[in-house]
């Protein structure tokens, strides 16, 4: 009698059937995993960068003609008689890009990967100009007041792009990034 298997009954061995199928998802594996603090202090973080970058920016708007005078001063580049008009352009600029910075903050924090990196890398440029404009700290801090405040809202901004890098890859961060 003939094997349905092996009908010339060669005695090859017949190739292996599929796998068995997996097992059904259970509604925890279905389920976005929650946000982890970390990804909340980044978020915060972000925006406290994005509002400290605004005013920044505006006391730099009132203070360009000083300062422009502060450094053609300090590098004795001739006449002090400087005229420097602050321009709305750029004012307009700067408060357009906050806006969009805000709008890729919200991403990273509803789980958007592409948001993440996005902010690393533009974040990590803003650090490192950020440490590079460390070096007029001086010439600020010739202005007056609003220099001062200026420099420390720099420094502010500095330390809040980084945090919120950090806070956005560590451990629970990645999870929630990779499972989103």
């Amino acid at each position: 009698m003939t094997n349905p298997n092996d009908p010339y009954n060669q005695g090859r061995p017949q190739q292996p059937g599929y796998p068995p199928q997996a097992p059904p998802l259970n509604e925890s594996e279905l389920r976005r995993p929650a946000r982890p603090k970390s990804v909340d202090t980044a978020y915060l973080l972000w925006l406290v960068a994005a509002g400290v970058g605004v005013v920044a920016n505006l006391i730099g708007f009132l203070t360009a003609e000083a300062v422009a005078r502060e450094t053609l001063k300090e590098f004795n580049l001739g006449s002090t008689a400087v005229d420097v008009q602050p321009s709305y352009g750029s004012l307009i600029f700067s408060l357009a890009i906050a806006v969009v910075w805000v709008l890729v903050v919200m991403q990273m924090r509803k789980g958007a990967n592409w948001a993440r990196i996005l902010l690393t890398v533009l974040g990590g440029i803003a650090a490192i100009l950020g440490l590079i404009g460390l070096l007029a700290i001086g010439i600020l801090f010739a202005v007056g007041i609003l220099g001062v405040l200026q420099a420390l809202l720099g420094l502010v901004q500095l330390v809040a792009i980084v945090g919120a890098i950090v806070f956005m890859f560590k451990s629970d961060s990645n999870y929630y990034f990779k499972a989103s």
